[in-house]
């Protein structure tokens, strides 16, 4: 029987809730994240066995639909279950979703060689203890401390648990926010929209917040909901930051005011933001949540995974993380002999300030069918394809100055550039100093550039 789909309603939420019970571990498991982000992650569900199975559409490079099986994949229905998502997703594959490590090492034994993972850095949950937030109190936390009791020495201030009748309040804050935010907004307006679903439903869902006043006015609040009997998740912490020391002076002030049954508090992801990441880890998180994928493998993978390992001896967790990642069979140029993958070149679609770039990437020949010029057959067709897409240059970064000659008879510059990648994963050759690319301008009227920044679509 087919997986059947539904968009996440209010009505879903007993549903929801019963499954969870008190198995939930990361913010994604919490009813009111899913519905309140769902026109933005395409989060709809369908029920399979003993399990719901949440699918979100959301875009990447490789275009394949992704789930996660709610709240875990500890279930002797796991293959039934696996078989229905395979069939919903089609041929090209899928993505699981939010596995904890433990759920890793079940999949494996399960299926050995059935899946690619990746350990997704930016994704990890923020975890503290309440009463760190409660006293801030020891050395590494003097500076919170600090900012705290200076706000208290200047502003005249008092805190309200927060109702309905905060929440034109708190909008305004919001709007004055973004207001002064500077760069793109794009985020701003999903997690907006996200923010007022959260204000529209506080009540139904059973949310808790917070507001921190000085004299009259709204100066900070915050939202939240549990997510298990001990955890509590806090979904929005919005401030004017005009006031010193208001982030902490809320963070602590609603950590005071929080039913005591809940000792620990999720802060929830980063989003590989740099800012937000270090204001996280200077709150002394006492745990970073992992949150792993899967990517469904199949015969082609398993052969590049192989060919990868035998031509650079990166180690598994290093493969699995770019191939999970990168892989488009799309832009996967191969060639086969007895009927396994013996040539491969990855093209890797990267924004820079040059213009968008076709970067090659794990060029490699299995030993014995080496000089038959099968590399230079998947080069010319990764070439290609970045022509047909209208991309302003291909670019690579050659081992040693033999490759880098070679690349000249396929139009690549002997001038080399300096590459810089924003990705956690590292393309490059893993010291940074090597990392010199050869360029093969795709676009007559290219500009000139002393160094590129890449950052790959994942």
């Amino acid at each position: 029987m087919s997986l059947t789909f539904c968009p996440i309603q209010i009505e879903d939420q007993s549903l929801f809730r019963q499954h969870l019970r008190d198995s939930g571990r990361v913010c994604d498991h919490v009813f009111a994240n899913l519905f309140c982000w769902r026109e933005y992650y395409g989060n709809q569900w369908a029920a399979c066995a003993d399990r719901l199975i949440i699918r979100s559409q959301t875009a990447s490079s490789h275009g394949l639909p992704r789930y996660m099986i709610y709240p875990n994949i500890h279930t002797s229905s796991l293959p039934q279950i696996l078989d229905q998502i395979g069939e919903d997703a089609g041929a090209d594959g899928y993505i699981l979703l939010q596995l904890s490590d433990e759920e890793q090492k079940a999949l494996e034994q399960l299926y050995p060689d059935g899946f690619l993972y990746d350990n997704l850095r930016f994704r990890a949950d923020y975890l503290y203890e309440t009463r760190a937030f409660q006293t801030f109190s020891g050395r590494k936390l003097a500076a919170k401390r600090n900012h705290v009791n200076k706000f208290k020495s200047l502003y005249s201030y008092h805190y309200e648990p927060l109702t309905p009748k905060h929440f034109g309040a708190c909008l305004q804050l919001l709007h004055q926010w973004r207001e002064a935010y500077a760069g793109d907004t794009t985020h701003l307006d999903r997690e907006e929209i996200a923010i007022r679903r959260f204000l529209d439903h506080f009540e139904e869902f059973g949310l808790l917040g917070g507001a921190l006043f000085v004299e009259d006015n709204l100066v900070a609040f915050t939202i939240g909901s549990p997510i298990n009997s001990r955890t509590f998740d806090i979904h929005v912490e919005k401030a004017d930051t005009r006031y010193e020391g208001v982030f902490p002076m809320i963070s602590q002030q609603f950590a005071l005011h929080l039913p005591p049954q809940y000792t620990y508090i999720n802060r929830e992801e980063d989003m590989g933001l740099p800012g937000l990441r270090q204001s996280k880890l200077s709150y002394q998180p006492l745990q970073l949540v992992e949150k792993r994928t899967a990517r469904l493998s199949d015969k082609d993978l398993r052969d590049i995974v192989r060919l990868w390992q035998a031509c650079f001896h990166d180690d598994t967790a290093f493969v699995h993380t770019c191939l999970s990642r990168y892989y488009d069979r799309r832009r996967a140029f191969t060639r086969k002999a007895d009927g396994r993958v013996v040539a491969v070149c990855l093209l890797i679609p990267c924004a820079s300030e040059a213009g968008i770039f076709g970067y090659l990437y794990g060029i490699a020949t299995e030993e014995a069918y080496r000089r038959q010029g099968l590399a230079g057959e998947v080069i010319r067709e990764a070439i290609g394809y970045a022509r047909a897409c209208a991309m302003d240059a291909v670019a690579l970064i050659p081992e040693n100055e033999d490759l880098r000659n070679y690349y000249e008879k396929f139009g690549f510059l002997a001038h080399a550039l300096p590459v810089r990648f924003t990705s956690d994963c590292d393309l490059g050759t893993g010291d940074v100093t090597r990392n010199l690319a050869s360029v093969l301008w795709l676009n007559e009227s290219h500009p000139e550039v002393e160094a590129l920044t890449l950052t790959g679509e994942e």
